[in-house]
């Protein structure tokens, strides 16, 4: 992979939306357009980090079986926050995203259940380096979609809320307005909506319509409460509703679970195409991020003597779209991947 020292972003005129509404004595809100829905995003925008730039830390041995070991992830969680911001201490690298007093959501993917999710000890090492970094218990919630698939995902509810919460969003319920976003619309969940600031944590995984499943589709489909009313518009979603503000505004980071790859078969699991990575990216830029996802699946797929993901007709054409809203870089040779290959992992299991 190259190593850019540069960054730039393709960005077109802004779409300008309009405002909708819907007619409808039971309608249960207006559906509405944000009118900053296709801005080009200025920030990536708050931490200086940079669009186009994504930190990798592998470390040989992080896994013990199937899971990362607690210690070998808290390590390369730190480590990942640090280089991404060139602070000297962790503290001070959590601190260029959020504040303290920030209410924190950390936005999980665990449709593919134990197997092929974000897995809990990346998530809670997450937990605890915010935690050393000021922030209390009870102002941060884990979430997803289904309890179902969080609990196959090894997470239990817990909805005591001087503790770190963990909850499913479907059986929240609570939901705002419709948003229209280009083709696509959408009802954000309250959990996602409440927070000040939200930590993506996807898995890196192949998908049957999109093509890939990293930071883009883990919000933008995984915060709703009906993501199946835009699959078939489901690049363009991806697009034009990471655009909205109300998801903008809220991404503070990406950190993402790349101890395995899954390159076939996703969304769900299929361990016949799990392989290791060994790996934990961080990156304010998305499109960035899900273009090196991107390159990974498909470099996995010609080694195992399967098509291109073109060929097959779920090509992530989202990513395109997303770079020419100026959302980030979609460019492979203008993406900045700064490595850092850490000592083998040595240790018991937790």
């Amino acid at each position: 992979m190259t190593d850019k020292n540069t960054a730039k972003i393709n960005r077109r005129d802004a779409i300008k939306l309009t405002a909708t509404s819907v007619a409808g004595a039971t309608a249960a809100a207006a559906l509405w357009v944000s009118p900053n829905a296709a801005a080009a995003d200025p920030a990536m925008r708050t931490t200086g980090t940079g669009p186009g730039h994504v930190v990798k830390v592998h470390m040989p041995g992080m896994r013990i079986g199937a899971y990362p070991h607690p210690d070998a992830a808290r390590n390369m969680v730190d480590r990942a926050v640090t280089e991404l911001t060139g602070e000297s201490s962790v503290k001070a690298a959590w601190h260029r995203f959020i504040s303290p007093t920030d209410k924190i959501g950390i936005k999980i993917n665990c449709l593919g259940t134990r197997w092929v999710s974000s897995m809990k000890e990346v998530v809670f090492a997450i937990v605890d380096s915010l935690r050393d970094a000021g922030v209390p218990n009870e102002n941060m919630v884990i979430f997803d979609m289904f309890a179902s698939n969080m609990m196959g995902g090894r997470y239990d509810q817990q909805p005591i809320a001087k503790k770190v919460r963990v909850l499913a969003h479907k059986d929240v319920g609570q939901y705002g307005d419709w948003v229209k976003a280009g083709p696509a619309k959408a009802k954000f969940t309250k959990l996602f909506l409440d927070c000040d600031s939200v930590i993506n944590v996807p898995p890196i995984k192949d998908h049957d319509l999109a093509g890939v499943t990293c930071c883009m589709k883990n919000v933008t489909f995984g915060c709703v409460e009906k993501p199946h009313i835009n699959h078939d518009v489901v690049n363009e979603a991806m697009a034009h509703l990471w655009a909205l503000e109300e998801v903008r505004s809220r991404i503070k980071l990406n950190i993402i679970d790349g101890s395995t790859i899954l390159y076939d078969g996703g969304p769900k699991a299929n361990r016949r195409a799990l392989v290791p990575h060994e790996s934990i990216y961080a990156t304010t830029d998305p499109v960035a991020m899900d273009t090196i996802a991107y390159e990974l699946i498909e470099n996995l797929r010609k080694q195992n003597g399967l098509r291109t993901l073109n060929e097959v007709k779920r090509g992530p054409h989202f990513l395109k779209m997303a770079t020419n809203l100026g959302l980030g870089v979609g460019d492979r040779k203008d993406i900045r991947l700064q490595t850092v290959d850490l000592p083998k992992f040595v240790g018991n299991p937790a």
